[in-house]
């Protein structure tokens, strides 16, 4: 007379067997894939996250239905189901999603078992103990095959950071080296449209806070600062233990950070903030005003939680800390037209610089010039067009660019002595 274990691995044997069938194992498949990706819907949207999903619930059932009757059950686990965990992580989700998936096809598997023994299994002494083998198998297998995954996961997280990081900061390094370089693929490998207007801005942790803390303090404070300042998810490369270089991308000039942004960075975080400026020249330039403003900032006591390029300008540029280029950028900048190579412009030009040198008194220009005060007016009038504003707003700003052009000339004439 046949005994209940006996029996149990008998049923157990016609299972597996009926379970091999395509149509069977794809409606399973169906069923459970249809209650992941219901849990998890942002999977749904990628073709080849959805076709590896399939072939790891198929390889994860064939594999366990080959051992459930065996008597020396043995977890044996299938590449494909190595292949999802993989690329989950090479989408950058977080394990939180790979745990659902198994979380999720573990409890529709037993509900689907547990339906197909009510249906199939009358006897109650019998469907009990096929419950309990399959319980107990399968919680095996689920448990081995989580770990295993989990294992999987963190290994390709850190080989594609590890090798995505390498390309970012080999790309950036490019860009601010003004290397030659593909815009698309440089675009491509860092995840971050160099076509658009940028926003640079420097975070560092102060000395007093935890190193424990530290990362968590950047990378929160990164993405706080990118939606504050209007764009979205900020490229950052690492530059010290506790400094982080961040850039965003935004099709309108950056925001100032609100107060109530600031107040969410903390006490320990600060941050230094360039101006917004266009393409890959633009991402130069706002770093290059991130570092300067930065550098006046780390030189204060105390820091300010933040400081922004625009306020300390005058400051970088007294101290030579944005080069020759920070020159040119505040030439180009606030004389616009006025800053063309032109006999007529350059006369313009100097007719202001000496009217802001004289107070604004035409009468003592003019005797400078050796010209009527009349023609000092019509002058300023001209020079005000190719300025789009008075000559005496931003004073300080315009008088030092005009005087910038008078020592070194145009940025034309500059660019092509330094060629």
């Amino acid at each position: 007379m046949p005994t209940e274990a006996s029996k149990t691995r008998e049923w157990l044997e016609r299972f597996a067997r009926a379970g091999e069938d395509r149509e069977t194992l794809d409606r399973l498949v169906g069923i459970v894939d249809a209650q992941i990706l219901e849990a998890i819907p942002e999977l749904s949207t990628d073709a080849t996250l959805v076709a590896e999903l399939h072939g790891s619930t198929r390889a994860h059932w064939r594999g366990f239905l080959s051992m459930v009757a065996r008597e020396n059950f043995e977890v044996q686990l299938a590449p494909e189901a190595f292949d999802l965990a993989r690329t989950i992580a090479r989408r950058g989700f977080d394990l939180p999603v790979l745990l659902t998936i198994y979380r999720v096809g573990q409890r529709s598997v037993w509900t689907y078992i547990t339906e197909v023994l009510t249906t199939q299994v009358p006897e109650s002494d019998l469907r009990s103990e096929v419950l309990l083998r399959f319980w107990t198998r399968l919680s095996e297998w689920l448990d081995t095959a989580i770990e295993s995954m989990i294992l999987a996961f963190n290994t390709e997280r850190e080989q594609w950071q590890r090798g995505s990081m390498a390309r970012r900061v080999e790309t950036v390094q490019a860009i601010l080296a003004k290397r030659p370089l593909d815009l698309d693929a440089s675009s491509v490998a860092l995840s971050y449209p160099l076509n658009q207007l940028h926003a640079a801005f420097i975070l560092w942790v102060a000395d007093d806070a935890p190193d424990a803390d530290v990362q968590r303090l950047l990378e929160t404070a990164a993405t706080t600062i990118g939606t504050a300042i209007g764009g979205r998810r900020p490229l950052s490369i690492g530059s010290g233990a506790r400094t982080l270089w961040c850039w965003v991308a935004t099709r309108k000039p950056a925001h100032g950070l609100s107060p109530q942004a600031v107040a969410g960075l903390g006490e320990h975080v600060h941050v230094a903030v360039g101006t917004s400026s266009p393409g890959v020249d633009g991402f130069r330039q706002s770093h290059r005003e991130a570092r300067a403003a930065h550098t006046v900032a780390t030189r204060r006591s105390p820091q300010p939680p933040v400081t922004y390029y625009v306020d300390t300008e005058l400051a970088c540029l007294a101290a030579g800390l944005m080069g020759e280029d920070g020159m040119k950028v505040l030439v180009s900048r606030e004389l616009g037209g006025l800053a063309a190579s032109d006999n007529t412009t350059n006369r313009l030009r100097d007719t202001v610089r000496l009217y802001l040198a004289q107070s604004s008194n035409a009468d003592s220009t003019a005797a400078l010039l050796n010209v009527h005060p009349n023609t000092v007016r019509y002058r300023i009038r001209q020079a005000e067009e190719l300025l789009g504003h008075p000559v005496d707003e931003r004073r300080v700003y315009v008088e030092l660019a005009l005087n910038v052009v008078d020592a070194f000339g145009t940025v034309d004439e500059w660019s092509r002595q330094t060629a």
